[in-house]
């Protein structure tokens, strides 16, 4: 095992001032490590292949061989300085073993009286094709032939994957991937790229939307890449452009203003808006003002809010500040926040950030499809109201015959402990009541030995009784 200063040491997080170009030290890496690995694989995954990887290459001899290229690592070694935590070690190593990335050497056995206790042994596992292969269901171990390698800075390796976010190193090697790990038939590599947001999203396994946006920011603003030129969305096919990436080489880092330190992992997409300025953005835009109300107070802090709100919005999907501000200046927090609710009716495949910006500074109407689910929307919340104030209604009429049918049988119960002669008199005095003088026949040939009287009787009782009338139903 490796025991010399040769360990990668993982250096505490302070400013990163960009690559080391590749006349330095660099990691020939094979490109499955992009090209598997880093797309389909955990976070733990990644920093542990990582890290072998970073071993077993990352020193050559004069010949440009590894000067071992048998290295192993113990349980131990991987959580001091693989970036993983002991918990989840388990689970990584497995992951590795079972997709074929490494290789287990020595079994690990538990110290017992008499004996003493063995770490386990990993390395890397080569595979025995002869066939460069992309798929993870048929990798077998790292291609071992001629070519399909990418020299990559050693920084990666040391900085970038035992830090940063998974989606965040995706991000770099995705760049990485598509610059100097393309080389062209004279031996020449790329310095920069276009790629779309839709192309970094399929290379790096990644869902287009917030976390892509963010991981794309914050290795922008952390100095893992570079924007070398801004894309440009057209109505016209023909027209658009998609931005332009490369990585941030030393001397481009160093020219940088750098903020404060990066982030660690937990802060990484919960990291504030850094200007440079000890002024916020929203309060350097304000006009200084003499006389304060309240009022003017208040409405200074919900400029201030919305400020800082549109600056957020826009931030997380892709823009640097100084954009967000401009486009939050020119057209508004409505226009803009607007135009990102928007955004994915109008399926941008291409350059997302592109569309948004001219959506925003031309201030596009409403997509019709957005305007359709509206109207659906509104229908249904109008029926559902409709249907709501029947029901209520229903429930209402319900209550009232219930009561209705309650105080009848209270009077009923008068009626039935009445004496003959009571029932006699009310009788005669719904007669004496009633205007219609068929009714009144109807009521006066009533026998006072009936079961249940005409309900003109039951109002009478009620009146006599002060009891509550059934044809009369109060809130009372």
């Amino acid at each position: 095992m490796l025991t010399s200063s040769r360990h990668h040491q993982r250096q505490p997080s302070d400013p990163f001032p960009g690559f080391e170009p590749l006349t330095a030290n660099y990691v020939y890496t094979p490109n499955q490590f992009f090209d598997v690995l880093l797309p389909y694989g955990s976070r733990g995954c990644v920093r542990l292949v990582a890290y072998l990887l970073r071993r077993t290459l990352g020193w050559l001899d004069a010949n440009g061989e590894p000067i071992e290229q048998e290295i192993t690592v113990s349980w131990t070694e991987l959580i001091e300085r693989a970036g993983i935590s002991r918990g989840a070690l388990r689970e990584v190593l497995d992951e590795a073993l079972r997709r074929k990335f490494i290789a287990q050497v020595q079994a690990g056995r538990a110290k017992g009286v008499g004996e003493q206790g063995q770490s386990a042994q990993y390395r890397l596992r080569w595979g025995s094709e002869t066939e460069y292969l992309k798929s993870p269901e048929r990798f077998d171990g790292f291609f071992r032939g001629e070519g399909h390698r990418t020299p990559v800075p050693n920084a990666f390796f040391d900085r970038v994957v035992p830090e940063a976010p998974l989606a965040v190193t995706k991000v770099v090697g995705t760049v990485l991937r598509h610059t100097i790990g393309y080389q062209n038939q004279f031996g020449g590599r790329r310095t920069s790229t276009p790629l779309s947001y839709q192309q970094i999203a399929n290379y790096a396994h990644l869902s287009i939307g917030k976390t892509l946006a963010q991981a794309i920011r914050l290795a922008d603003e952390a100095g893992y890449i570079a924007r070398i030129e801004l894309g440009n969305f057209s109505p016209d096919r023909s027209q658009q452009q998609a931005t332009c990436y490369g990585v941030r080489w030393l001397q481009q880092g160093l020219n940088r203003r750098i903020g404060s330190d990066i982030p660690s992992e937990v802060e990484w997409f919960n990291k504030p808006i850094r200007n440079g300025s000890e002024t916020p953005p929203e309060d350097r835009f304000k006009k200084p003002i003499t006389i304060k109300t309240e009022h003017k107070d208040t409405l200074k802090q919900q400029q201030a809010a919305a400020m800082k709100e549109g600056i957020i919005l826009l931030r997380n999907q892709g823009f640097d500040r100084h954009s967000a501000v401009r486009l939050i200046e020119q057209q508004g927090i409505e226009v803009v926040q607007n135009q990102i609710a928007w955004l994915d009716a109008r399926k941008p495949t291409e350059n997302r950030v592109g569309m948004l910006r001219k959506a925003i500074e031309e201030n596009w109407p409403k997509p019709r499809s957005v305007q359709h689910r509206e109207k659906r929307h509104e229908l249904r919340t109008r029926q559902q109201t409709k249907d709501a104030q029947q029901v209520r209604e229903e429930v209402a009429i319900a209550a009232k015959k219930q009561q209705r049918r309650d105080r009848q049988q209270r009077l009923l119960a008068e009626w039935g402990s009445a004496s003959l002669e009571e029932r006699r008199q009310w009788i005669q005095t719904t007669v004496e009541r009633e205007t219609s003088t068929r009714l009144a026949d109807i009521i006066r040939r009533e026998s006072v030995k009936s079961p249940q009287p005409h309900l003109q009787v039951l109002e009478t009782i009620a009146v006599d009784r002060n009891l509550p009338r059934v044809l009369v139903l109060d809130d009372r």
